[in-house]
C-alpha cells in the first residue's frame, strides 16, 4: 500500500501520542507486571517456554515482499523486546527494544496440501525464542503444493497475550493502520539512573508482596470475599502418571459463524457460553469427567486499558465450576449465569487467596515457588481461551485472501522424567472472523486422548451434537 506524506504525518503522530514510552523524557520504564509472573516463573523456574502462535493458510502465492514486509514491521512493533535482568533483588525485570530484528524464514521445500497444519504445528514446538536475547517472535512461511501459502508467527507468550498478538499482527500486516503503543525505549542515562530505578522498584515489590500477603490471609480467614466458587472435584491421579509422555494432541475445528450465533441464541447462550459447552463436552465424551462429576473451567478475562496499555499481558483468569453441564443440544443458560458471576466477582477484587501472592514471584528462590505452585490440585480441567473477533486486515496479506486462520499455544521444554506438566485435560483458543469461527483444541490428558485422531474424531461428535456443520483440520 502507498503511503502518502499527510497519512505518513499522521501515522508517525498518533504512533507517538500512543505510546507513553516515547511521551515521556526517554527514561520511563516498561517492567515485567504481575500478569507476566507465571511466564517468568515457568521460563526461569521450570526452563519451559510458553509459546502462542498464529497460523494462516493463504489461497494463492504470497510474495516475498510482502512476507518480508510483514516480517520488518513486526520488528517495529510491540513484539520486538528484550528482557533486561535487573541486579537489585526483588526488583522485576524491565522491557527493553530488542537490538537484532529476525529475519524472514522461508521454507524452499513444497509442503503437502494434507500436511500444511504438520508444518506449522512443527514451528509451535520447535521454534527458539528467547526473551533475555530478545528472540521473542519468529515469521515464517511456505508454499504448499497447491500453490497456497502458509504463514506462522509465533511468539512469547511472555511477551504478548492472545489479542495483543493477533493486533501486532494486523499492525504488521497493514502498517498505516497501527494501533497503540510499540515497543519500550531502553533506560537513558547513567547507571546510576538503571540502579535507583531498580532499587526502586524492588522496594515496592516489597511493599506489593506485604499487601498480597494480607489479602490472601483475608481471603483464607473470610471465604466469602474469594473469588472461585468451592472447588468439589474428585482427587486425580497425578498428570506424570496420566500423561507419561508429555505429549499434547491437537484438533482444530472452523465452524460458520452465522450457524455459531444462531445455535448459541437458540440455545439461551452466548457465543462463549457455547465455546466452553463444545470444550467441557469433550471431557465427557472422553470419560475424563463422568456425567455428574465436576469440571473446573479456566477463562481468562481481557482487562487491557485501551490500545496505550504497555503491559505484555494484561489478563485475569477467573474459573467456574460445571457439574450438571448440557448435553450437546442442551440449555446454555447455567453455564451463562456462572461466567457472569465469575466476571462479577473479578470486577468486585474478590480473587482466590493465590491471585494476590503474584508479587511474591519478583522475591522468591524459584525453588520455593516450584514446591508452592506444584502443591494442591488447583489446575483447571479445561483452560478456554475465547480471543474474539479479529481485525478484518488479518485476514489478507499481499493482495491474497486467508481461508484459514487459527490461533494457539503450547508450552514447550516440559520434561516427561519430571513430575510438572502445563495444563489437564484440555486446552482451547477460539478466533472469530467475519465468516468463520475457529476452535484448536490441544488434549493434555493421554489416557483420555491419546492420538490427533481421536481428538478429532471427539470434537467433530461434539460440534456435530449441536447442529455444527464444521471442517476439521
Amino acid at each position: 500500500m502507498t503511503t502518502t506524506p499527510m497519512a505518513t504525518t499522521r501515522h508517525a503522530q498518533s504512533r507517538a501520542e500512543a505510546d507513553p514510552i516515547r511521551r515521556g523524557s526517554g527514561r520511563a520504564v516498561v517492567r515485567l507486571s504481575d500478569e507476566d509472573a507465571t511466564y517468568w516463573f515457568l521460563h526461569r523456574a521450570l526452563g519451559w517456554t510458553v509459546v502462542l502462535q498464529l497460523v494462516w493458510v493463504l489461497d494463492g502465492p504470497v510474495s516475498r515482499e510482502a512476507l518480508t514486509t510483514m516480517n520488518r514491521e513486526l520488528s517495529r512493533g510491540r513484539l520486538h523486546r528484550r528482557v533486561v535482568v535487573p541486579r537489585i533483588p526483588g526488583a522485576r525485570p524491565r522491557w527493553e527494544r530488542a537490538v537484532d530484528s529476525p529475519d524472514l524464514d522461508w521454507d524452499d521445500r513444497s509442503i503437502p496440501d494434507e500436511e500444511m497444519d504438520t508444518w506449522a504445528a512443527a514451528e509451535m514446538h520447535s521454534v527458539r525464542l528467547d526473551p533475555e536475547q530478545g528472540r521473542c517472535w519468529r515469521l515464517r512461511a511456505g508454499r504448499s503444493d497447491s500453490n497456497r501459502t502458509v504463514v506462522s508467527l509465533c511468539a512469547l507468550h511472555l511477551v504478548t497475550d492472545g489479542r495483543t498478538l493477533v493486533q501486532a499482527a494486523a499492525d504488521a500486516m497493514t502498517p498505516d493502520l497501527r494501533v497503540g503503543a510499540e515497543q519500550p525505549r531502553e533506560i537513558q542515562g547513567r547507571n546510576e539512573t538503571r540502579w535507583s530505578s531498580d532499587a526502586a522498584d524492588g522496594c515496592r515489590q516489597v511493599l506489593a508482596a506485604s499487601r498480597g500477603v494480607a489479602k490472601a490471609l483475608y481471603t483464607v480467614v473470610r471465604p466469602a470475599t474469594a473469588g472461585d466458587a468451592p472447588d468439589d472435584r474428585p482427587v486425580r491421579t497425578s498428570m506424570s502418571e496420566r500423561s507419561p509422555a508429555a505429549t499434547w494432541r491437537r484438533a482444530t475445528a472452523a465452524v460458520p459463524v452465522q450457524a455459531w450465533d444462531r445455535v448459541a441464541t437458540e440455545s439461551d447462550g452466548t457465543s462463549n457460553s457455547l465455546f466452553i459447552a463444545v470444550v467441557t463436552g469433550l471431557l465427557r465424551s472422553s470419560g475424563y469427567a463422568p456425567p455428574g462429576e465436576t469440571i473446573k473451567v479456566g477463562v481468562p478475562v481481557d482487562r487491557r486499558r485501551g490500545a496505550e496499555d504497555p503491559r505484555s499481558n494484561a489478563t485475569a483468569g477467573v474459573s467456574i465450576m460445571i457439574s450438571d453441564g448440557p448435553s450437546p443440544g442442551g440449555d446454555l443458560a447455567g453455564i451463562r449465569a456462572s461466567c457472569k458471576a465469575a466476571y462479577s466477582r473479578l470486577a468486585s477484587g474478590r480473587r482466590p487467596a493465590v491471585a494476590h501472592l503474584q508479587p511474591m514471584v519478583w522475591l522468591l528462590p524459584s525453588t520455593w515457588l516450584v514446591s508452592a505452585a506444584t502443591a494442591g490440585s488447583g489446575m483447571p480441567d479445561a483452560m478456554v481461551s475465547n480471543v474474539g473477533d479479529v481485525p478484518s486486515q488479518v485476514m489478507e496479506l499481499g493482495g491474497v485472501p486467508a481461508s484459514r486462520f487459527a490461533f494457539r499455544g503450547i508450552a514447550q521444554g516440559v520434561d516427561p522424567a519430571a513430575p510438572y506438566r502445563f495444563g489437564d485435560g484440555v486446552q482451547s483458543w477460539l478466533v472469530r472472523t467475519d465468516d468463520t469461527v475457529t476452535m484448536s483444541v490441544f488434549g493434555c490428558d493421554e489416557t483420555r486422548f491419546d492420538s490427533d485422531r481421536t481428538l478429532a474424531t471427539l470434537l467433530g461428535e461434539e460440534l456435530s451434537g449441536w447442529g455444527l456443520p464444521h471442517e476439521i483440520w
